[in-house]
């Protein structure tokens, strides 16, 4: 019995998602689980790959297929991939997982979605137990974690979450084998992304990750990390983590394990700034390990923006600019994000650019203030969106009222874009970059993030509609790339 395993289609070909392709790490976890239960499983990643390739492998119809829907942006393209499996298989039964599937499953538990279960939470065992129950003819909702139209209203079992993450089967890359050179963060190629804690105990209200993982987080154990770091074939590593770093003993044993096998690897990873204060001396020692690069979530530079997002950190506005100082110095390089707020006038842009080149900060990155379905932030503020269309929800479009104009104020975020992203460039650095991806045979990579860098800003492209993703329909049609039949999001559940 197989499990075919799809990563649908990016829903927004606009901005980050064009800049960092990263591995399907969730999807490889569920099929290296289906795997040591002694199924066989198979990946097709759209995002790099043709619905043709999706078409070969239902020749040999599999048991089951999932789909995985971590992000609002990949709704539409979810419903679009179990629309064509069930055209092409109508028997399979498709199952759904992910973020934004488990937050808000009645997005695709309706008729006629082509999706026959939700796996809420996470997916490994939800997977095993859909192969389990398909083997011994059972339906999918007496599965535990899989909701269906069926249970949804009564008889639905959750599935508790796994703390400790030893416990779990390891992540299956030969899944992508044939993808993984395409996989890159920013205008590194051929980089893996490797899990070492899932969840977080904080609860900003714009994070859904936090409701999710209902505010705990389990952990890897460092040896199992590193025995996991030994089998990548990349020189190149992003921790997954929500927050890394948020266990010091566990990274500091990370990273002495790390330097005791002598791996050769850089590294990468996104923190809290009060993390880098409280713990500078461990990020000292993961200089010296390989780490290079840290997204550090700064979100707001004064005490009352940080209050706004309920961002909790500690110490403050200051403790931002304190993480900044520490790991310059350290040699780590601060990849700092923004939230905007589509509420800002011109002086709050204002001051935002007065802070970052006050900092010197060269490649900070902008995100607009997004009401995520499954967030506080959603539920608070629902009545006052400008639109349901997921094909905006990608955090670069305003879905709340703008104070400035819609024009100006996508003005003043991509002029913030277009004075911060200097690596970016024409400069002899660029060149010397270039010449050493072309070497590589990666010069595809600098392209696209070439390209997705020049869209970010410029302000006209703020005001296109979303791209619309179309599986091809039987007989080789495709519709529209505008076609009007979006559904809209689910209400939420009372």
């Amino acid at each position: 019995m197989r499990m075919l395993l799809v990563q649908p289609p990016q829903g927004t070909r606009f901005g980050l998602s064009r800049i960092l392709t990263g591995e399907p790490l969730g999807l490889e976890c569920v099929g290296g689980a289906v795997r040591s239960r002694g199924y066989d499983a198979e990946l097709v990643d759209l995002r790099l790959d043709s619905w043709e390739a999706l078409d070969r492998a239902l020749d040999d119809p599999p048991a089951a297929a999932g789909i995985s829907c971590a992000f609002t942006t990949d709704v539409y393209p979810s419903l679009e991939v179990a629309r064509f499996l069930k055209e092409r298989c109508p028997a399979l039964p498709v199952v759904v997982g992910g973020h934004h599937a488990s937050l808000v499953p009645d997005d695709f538990l309706r008729p006629g979605s082509g999706v026959d279960a939700v796996a809420i939470g996470e997916g490994e065992w939800a997977g095993v137990g859909a192969m389990d129950a398909l083997k011994e003819g059972q339906p999918l909702e007496t599965v535990p974690g899989l909701m269906t139209l069926a249970n949804k209203g009564n008889g639905f079992k959750p599935r508790p979450f796994t703390r400790e993450l030893d416990q779990l089967p390891t992540a299956d890359r030969s899944l992508t084998a044939r993808y993984r050179h395409r996989y890159h963060h920013g205008l590194v190629p051929r980089s893996a992304s490797v899990e070492t804690s899932r969840g977080c105990p904080f609860d900003c209200n714009f994070c859904s990750v936090w409701v999710f993982y209902e505010r705990r987080a389990g952990r890897r154990s460092p040896r199992s990390i590193v025995e996991e770091l030994k089998r990548l074939e990349e020189d190149h590593v992003f921790f997954t983590d929500d927050i890394a770093f948020l266990n010091y003993d566990s990274y500091r044993e990370l990273g002495e394990r790390i330097e005791a096998e002598g791996l050769q690897k850089t590294y990468a990873c996104e923190t809290r700034s009060d993390l880098v204060v409280r713990y500078r001396d461990l990020f000292a020692r993961w200089s010296r390990v390989g780490l290079r690069t840290i997204f550090l979530g700064i979100e707001r530079i004064d005490d009352a923006g940080l209050d706004a997002v309920r961002k909790r950190t500690k110490g403050g506005s200051s403790t931002n600019v304190e993480a900044i100082r520490i790991l310059r110095e350290e040699g780590i390089i601060p990849m700092t994000t923004f939230i905007t707020d589509p509420a800002w006038a011109e002086e709050d842009f204002d001051r935002l650019e007065e802070f970052i080149d006050r900092l010197r900060l060269p490649n900070a990155s902008f995100s607009i203030l997004t009401p995520l379905p499954g967030t506080e932030l959603y539920n608070a503020r629902r009545g006052e969106l400008v639109t349901e269309d997921y094909g905006y929800y990608d955090i670069l479009h305003a879905v709340l009222p703008t104070r400035l104009p819609v024009k100006r104020f996508y003005e003043r975020v991509a002029r913030l874009y277009g004075n911060t992203l200097r690596d970016t460039r024409p400069s002899w650095a660029m060149v010397r970059r270039a010449v050493k991806l072309a070497l590589g045979g990666n010069l595809w990579c600098m392209r696209r993030v070439f390209l997705a860098v020049n869209e970010l800003r410029t302000p006209s492209a703020y005001l296109e509609p979303p791209v619309r993703v179309r599986a091809p329909r039987r007989g080789g049609e495709r519709r529209s790339r505008e076609s009007p039949d979006v559904p809209s999001p689910a209400a939420p559940a009372d």
